[in-house]
């Protein structure tokens, strides 16, 4: 995947909105709500439930109330929203085989029409979860990235940065192939978001598949 293809890919998502480390999960922490939290699973989304390489007639299926549009009039691409479940994806591919390539999970507050679900890593990552939450759990990320205009060039975020403005923690699979970021804003964990990397490039970034 080329420079910046990602960063595109992640802006995309907003406008919808090391690897990790292999130190055994910590306990979860308490969920603010009564009803227990959905796991997500690192670079994979919540098996059973939403994840990446799921069908879209499956994903059609189990949420039947899905908002489901091209993405920029695509047919090999479209997008994804599950509103009052805090879920929204890309799926990508043939039109008669697309399948989730980007799936994002909304842990604090409405994003783009899309509610807050109640979700949590395996280690605990969720609302009311802080950057330092993340650092402790998975470690540094392969890179930090920074919410800028469509168009603008990519650049590194520095720590130190003002907080208020968005940052994507990113962290890769042992492959490389999948990345999945935190979204933060004012040290607090807003999104998740798993991306496979491949797909996205192909029929996203590209525009579709060569020929």
């Amino acid at each position: 995947m080329r420079r910046g293809a990602l960063h595109i890919v992640t802006l995309l998502l907003l406008a919808l909105p090391v690897p990790a480390s292999s130190a055994p999960d910590r306990p979860a922490k308490k969920d603010a709500s009564p009803v227990e939290a959905l796991r997500i699973e690192m670079h994979v989304g919540i098996p059973g439930y939403i994840f990446i390489g799921q069908p879209l007639a499956e994903v059609r299926k189990k949420f039947p109330d899905a908002k489901v549009v091209p993405f920029s009039g695509q047919k090999d691409a479209m997008i994804v929203k599950i509103a009052d479940t805090g879920i929204s994806c890309l799926a990508v591919g043939p039109a008669d085989d697309l399948k989730i390539a980007s799936v994002g999970f909304n842990v604090d507050g409405v994003h783009n029409g899309v509610s807050e679900g109640n979700f949590r890593t395996g280690k605990g990552i969720g609302k009311g979860s802080t950057v330092n939450d993340v650092l402790e759990a998975y470690g540094q990320p392969v890179e930090i990235l920074g919410q800028q205009p469509a168009g603008a060039l990519k650049r590194k975020v520095a720590p130190d940065d003002d907080p208020s403005v968005p940052k994507m923690y990113q962290y890769a699979s042992s492959d490389g192939s999948v990345k999945t970021y935190f979204l933060v804003v004012d040290h607090l964990v807003k999104r998740i978001v798993v991306n496979q990397l491949a797909p996205l490039d192909e029929h996203i970034v590209k525009g579709g598949p060569q020929k």
